[in-house]
């Protein structure tokens, strides 16, 4: 309200956060849209630069992003917002069941999760808010959810998203080791094969992705090969995927663009085997040798 109507971003957040901001923007808003620095990430002493505690109300920054796996200093960033009287959104559906995510800890005000990326049903998901601040409802028509969001409540996927959590939390120190290790593995036998790179250093990401590019091979047909095979890869965000123009993320990265048409991205989860990650190693590392030979790509 008042004057502040400055919202600060990123430009590599999930289409849900972007588009929001582009709609905001024909509200009448002020977006700044932050570039990444080379690690993938917007530290605090760079948001820092771009804070006004006159003009801006909300930050809203990922936890961690949905192609690269990087995680973002998101206690830091939320505490500069706190000093600043400014508000704090954190996309966190990447992060909930992969890294430690706790709001004591990291002074968020608003958080947001999804069900599916936890093992949980499609289509449920979550918003924390901090106490003592106040939003106004996008939904009206029904006082369900303390009068936050009308609708009738899908009380089934919500138990089960609640279930699902726990067990996540339960699961935590495995996905953090035990997937962390298998992924390490499957990134380290595609790095053997030359011409190919990871994108963004694996200390600082989710212990479940890889995005890695692969020189000499367009990744829709890698991913089109790997596919027939059963294996499930995409091209950075699998909700974009149809489209091919240049990656937001490659480019706030500063990664050429003939790179960004050559990466692909592989998830695993803490169902995934050691068995399956020998079998994605062995189909892989084929697969980029018969499309290197398909088209005369000499590496």
């Amino acid at each position: 309200g008042g004057k502040k109507n400055q919202v600060i971003t990123t430009q590599v957040e999930h289409p849900c956060v972007a588009q929001s901001c582009k709609f905001l923007e024909t509200l009448g808003a002020d977006v700044i849209y932050l570039p990444v620095n080379r690690d993938g990430v917007v530290d605090a002493d760079f948001l820092g630069e771009y804070i006004d505690p006159d003009r801006t109300a909300l930050v809203s920054i990922m936890w961690a992003n949905n192609e690269t796996g990087l995680i973002f200093p998101i206690r830091e960033l939320a505490a500069l917002c706190r000093e600043n009287g400014v508000l704090f959104h954190t996309d966190a559906v990447q992060a909930i069941g992969k890294l430690k995510v706790d709001v004591h800890e990291a002074p968020v005000d608003f958080l947001t999760f999804s069900a599916h990326k936890f093992h949980g049903m499609k289509g449920v998901g979550g918003l924390y808010i901090r106490n003592g601040v106040k939003i106004s409802p996008l939904l009206h028509g029904g006082e369900q959810m303390g009068g936050k969001r009308a609708g009738t409540v899908n009380t089934a996927a919500l138990i089960g998203m609640g279930l699902a959590m726990e067990l996540a939390s339960e699961n935590l120190e495995y996905e953090i080791n035990e997937v962390k290790r298998l992924r390490d593995k499957l990134e380290d036998a595609i790095l053997t094969v030359k011409g190919t790179g990871v994108i963004g250093n694996r200390e600082i990401r989710t212990p479940n992705t890889i995005l890695a590019s692969i020189k000499g091979v367009e990744g829709e047909a890698l991913i089109w090969d790997l596919n027939k095979n059963g294996i499930a890869a995409s091209t950075g965000s699998a909700c974009a995927s149809e489209s091919l123009e240049s990656n937001p993320t490659f480019v706030a990265m500063g990664i050429d663009n003939e790179l960004a048409h050559t990466g692909i991205r592989l998830s695993l989860s803490r169902f995934t085997t050691e068995n399956e990650i020998d079998i994605v190693i062995s189909i892989l590392t084929k697969s980029i040798e018969r499309l290197r030979e398909i088209s005369f790509s000499s590496i």
